[in-house]
């Protein structure tokens, strides 16, 4: 179809919290609503934005992540000897259960992505946070190690129920390791499945903003 009206014809994916941060996990927004630098170059480039939904709001209890905060004294508490195998293992459970709803979003994502494709529109690519255990791209964090991780730092269920930013930009990327995360995993894999290529890139949100907006720009070969 020809579409005779001001629309570029070009989209990006990226997720939902980089353009509302009261969606981060608690402790952890650097912005009071959008990361405007990042949002700024789509806009500025005339790229329309579709948002990656947040699973972690929808799988974790909402925005105040309350099904996590249940969990998370019994797991710091249990998370060596004796009960740690018991504990990995509900962990366990408890991961694969997301990891369905994170394939469903993903299978989402994908049927919307090929509808533009056929439409005639380009995807230039896809955005997501890389610090998550969710949206990393090529750095996560492993729920089930960083509990054990978490203890041995000396944290407490106390001091975590009500993190705080200061605490939280030190304690993040501490935690984050090389890999993918979960739904980013599985977006991944039913994008190679239709064969379609797209390029994923993580956004940084612990460093410098223009910087790290800079680095994305070139790579997407938008101006900045």
């Amino acid at each position: 179809m020809e579409y005779k009206d001001k629309r570029s014809g070009r989209v990006v994916f990226i997720s939902q919290c980089l353009l509302n941060q009261n969606l981060r996990f608690p402790g952890i927004a650097i912005e009071r609503g959008a990361c405007h630098n990042l949002i700024n170059l789509f806009i500025n480039n005339g790229i329309g934005i579709e948002p990656i939904p947040c699973l972690e709001r929808l799988g974790w209890g909402g925005v105040s992540r309350t099904k996590y905060f249940r969990y998370q004294p019994l797991i710091l508490t249990h998370s060596s000897r004796p009960f740690e195998t018991l504990v990995q293992l509900g962990m366990r459970i408890w991961i694969l259960n997301y990891a369905r709803l994170c394939k469903k979003e993903a299978n989402k994502i994908v049927r919307h992505i090929h509808d533009y494709i056929s439409s005639g529109y380009e995807i230039i690519g896809i955005v997501a946070v890389n610090d998550s255990p969710t949206d990393g791209v090529t750095k996560t964090i492993d729920l089930i190690s960083s509990a054990k991780k978490l203890k041995s730092m000396g944290f407490e269920s106390d001091e975590l129920s009500n993190p705080t930013y200061e605490m939280m930009k030190i304690l993040i990327p501490s935690l984050c390791t090389d890999g993918k995360g979960i739904f980013i995993n599985k977006l991944k894999k039913q994008l190679e499945n239709k064969r379609i290529q797209i390029q994923i890139i993580g956004y940084d949100p612990w460093v410098e903003p223009i910087q790290e907006v800079e680095r994305i720009a070139k790579s997407l070969g938008l101006e900045y």
